[in-house]
């Protein structure tokens, strides 16, 4: 039973991340995911390192986990399109954390300034969100904790 269930959460993430991405071309998609995976995680949150903010998550994540980067758009308003760049942190091929960052650039295609806007536990049973990218660890170990 609770493999069913995990199954069919699977596919229900799994179809969402399809319909919500960007319709934007794979170019500009890839550009928006190595803008903020080049961000230094100290300008994400003050108090993390100036590493890159793929290599800080890489190393907060360990090998037992894999990230996925897709890129999202939300409207702020009527007039503009924020672009998103998600990582989604799967523990064991499982799915266990979203991290939501606003890419900063416009619709119209300029850069600016990245910012951390979620962190969550997203797993069949138990969800919790974290209000800093520094509380990562926590959020990590409370997704291994529900996988035992």
């Amino acid at each position: 039973m609770k493999r069913q269930v995990w199954w069919s959460l699977a596919l229900i993430a799994g179809a969402a991340l399809v319909s919500a991405q960007m319709p934007r071309s794979e170019d500009g998609a890839a550009r928006l995911i190595a803008h903020v995976k080049q961000t230094p995680a100290s300008q994400l949150d003050s108090t993390l390192p100036k590493m890159a903010f793929e290599q800080w998550l890489q190393r907060q994540a360990g090998p037992d986990a894999t990230i996925a980067w897709v890129t999202r758009t939300s409207a702020d308003d009527s007039k503009h399109d924020t672009p998103w760049v998600e990582a989604d942190i799967s523990l064991h091929g499982r799915p266990g954390i979203v991290i939501m960052i606003a890419d900063g650039s416009t619709k119209a295609g300029t850069a600016g300034k990245p910012k951390f806007r979620s962190l969550e536990l997203a797993q069949a049973g138990d969800q919790a969100e974290w209000k800093n990218l520094h509380d990562l660890p926590l959020a990590l170990k409370r997704a291994r904790d529900n996988a035992q």
